[in-house]
């Protein structure tokens, strides 16, 4: 089993590498730290570079100011504070980074203004899995200021009984819950907060909006879900749908009690 050390001895080494050492140079500034002046000898049989090939590697890292060498005999060498050593490399890969920034922040632009150019404006959105959709609808339950409106069935309502706590909390804030249940869902005010507004209806697809905002759409198989932010489209659609459902109900619940008087 490799030791911990090790492994962390090899990232470092590895690090040295892409920052543009070759792998004895690596090994050999490695094993010069924290260790002043030593030997040329010494420091070949600490990082088990070939005593043939110790004073060329020596010279190189001098040549890329690594390394301090005194070349009195026995010839003895020491290395340059890393921070000293591989500031112009920092430097020189930050500038390199910095410019890629540049060059990727440009080619946005120059995609932005062609899709708009042809009138097609890109959106996104993320796929949840199971898990992740339960933290999230807690998550933006809790985070939720105005309002929440869903359309759910008996499975987006098993999911909704995980943030029971914090819809209690976010009515208690103020915020304006509206769920339209599916006919087949069974509300239990002992788990859900009674303050919710509720309403019946044939529910296939769970959708869930949060401050008019966030949208999460469950798929029907219950594994995974899309959350989508501000599409202004989307939202009118799904608002508009949601507004004709709860309406309707309403209008439905006015007939009844007027066939019953």
């Amino acid at each position: 089993m490799v030791s911990e050390e090790k492994v962390e001895d090899n990232e470092i080494l590895g690090g040295l590498e892409e920052a543009g050492l070759s792998k004895y140079e690596s090994s050999v500034y490695y094993n010069l730290l924290g260790k002043g002046m030593v030997s040329a000898t010494e420091i070949a049989y600490c990082s088990t570079v070939p005593r043939t090939k110790i004073y060329a590697i020596l010279k190189k890292l001098e040549r890329k100011k690594l390394v301090m060498v005194n070349y009195q005999k026995p010839l003895m060498c020491r290395s340059v504070s890393p921070k000293e050593a591989f500031k112009d490399i920092l430097n020189k890969h930050e500038n390199k980074v910095n410019g890629l920034r540049k060059t990727v922040l440009h080619l946005q632009q120059i995609n932005e203004e062609g899709l708009r150019n042809k009138g097609i404006e890109e959106k996104k959105y993320f796929v949840l899995n199971q898990f992740s959709t339960i933290n999230k609808i807690i998550d933006l339950v809790k985070k939720s200021k105005e309002s929440i409106d869903a359309m759910i069935n008996p499975w987006g309502n098993n999911l909704l009984v995980h943030s029971k706590d914090e819809l209690v909390k976010t009515i208690i804030d103020g915020t304006k819950v509206r769920i339209i249940f599916d006919n087949k869902c069974e509300f239990d005010d002992k788990i859900l907060p009674n303050a919710i507004e509720k309403k019946y209806s044939k529910i296939t697809t769970n959708i869930f909006i949060f401050d008019n905002y966030h949208i999460l759409i469950l798929d029907n198989s219950g594994t995974k879900s899309a959350l989508i932010y501000s599409n202004e489209i989307l939202l009118s659609i799904i608002k508009n749908q949601f507004n004709e459902l709860w309406n309707d109900n309403e209008k439905n619940m006015l007939k009844i009690s007027d066939s019953t008087k």
